[in-house]
């Protein structure tokens, strides 16, 4: 298959997401933590150290080392747990969607959202697929997405991907969210037709992690991402990261009609 029909295919997927998640539910899948292979390789020249942007200093500069910690804390974290809320807003139709859950990860490849608003909806990744389950939405189906696809589509990991490169930084000025003292960084696109027009990462001063997300599309559309309750290295779940279609359930395998599960 040629680049330009692999691209193509990873576009329809993108299309399909959103269009699955109609209710809010499954956006969540747009702004999942860093800790892909993909993110794992950036901003770092051969011989080991960080790409510098020439120009930036003071509180931008810092900026820039906090938001490297953030991909060195996410790249090296056995497992991840926290609670999530998020709220979506569409100043054209004037709607205000709102969901919460649990989010487990384990290495660059398994991810899990369970969410407690909606009930039932799931996101899972199980390092072969990303399966993405709404009942709320789209009721009697299940879509089954490939693993690049799910890459593709994860907004915080291309924040933290190379950052320095891709984005003018902008430090925001320190606040505290949850009783964390966190920094809000703003990053704006420097090339066009990328999947927002801006983002505000809140990152804890102490460890790094993203305490807050938030996306700006080009079409108005608000996507906020609170994280809280986060730990690091516990023990997960058991079968956190695996999904079972219920019975009478369609599975919609689009890893098949995107080529597979995509593996980089």
């Amino acid at each position: 298959m040629s680049h330009v029909a692999r691209r193509r295919r990873r576009r329809g997927g993108h299309r399909l997401l959103r269009a699955v998640a109609g209710g809010g539910a499954l956006l969540i899948a747009l702004a999942l933590p860093a800790t892909t292979s993909e993110a794992q390789g950036g901003g770092v020249r051969p011989g080991g150290a960080p790409v510098r942007p020439e120009g930036l200093s003071g509180p931008d500069a810092a900026a820039l080392k906090l938001l490297e910690r953030a991909a060195t804390a996410y790249q090296s974290a056995r497992t991840l747990r926290a609670e999530f809320t998020q709220r979506l807003s569409n100043p054209r139709t004037r709607t205000d969607l709102r969901s919460r859950g649990e989010f487990f990860q384990q290495g660059a490849s398994r991810f899990a959202f369970r969410f407690s608003e909606p009930a039932d909806d799931r996101i899972v990744a199980d390092g072969d697929a990303i399966w993405l389950y709404s009942p709320s939405t789209a009721r009697g189906q299940v879509f089954k997405m490939p693993r690049a696809a799910g890459m593709g589509i994860d907004l915080t990991a291309s924040v933290l991907r190379e950052p320095a490169q891709r984005y003018t930084i902008a430090a925001l000025g320190d606040t505290t969210l949850d009783g964390r003292r966190v920094r809000a960084v703003r990053l704006v696109p420097k090339a066009a037709g990328g999947t927002f027009q801006r983002a505000t990462l809140w990152l804890d001063l102490e460890s790094a992690l993203v305490r807050q997300a938030e996306f700006t599309e080009a079409s108005g559309l608000l996507r906020t991402l609170t994280f809280t309750g986060i730990r690091i290295g516990g023990s997960l779940p058991r079968g956190v990261f695996t999904f079972t279609p219920p019975p009478g359930v369609r599975v919609i395998d689009q890893a098949a009609m995107l080529g597979g599960t995509g593996r980089p």
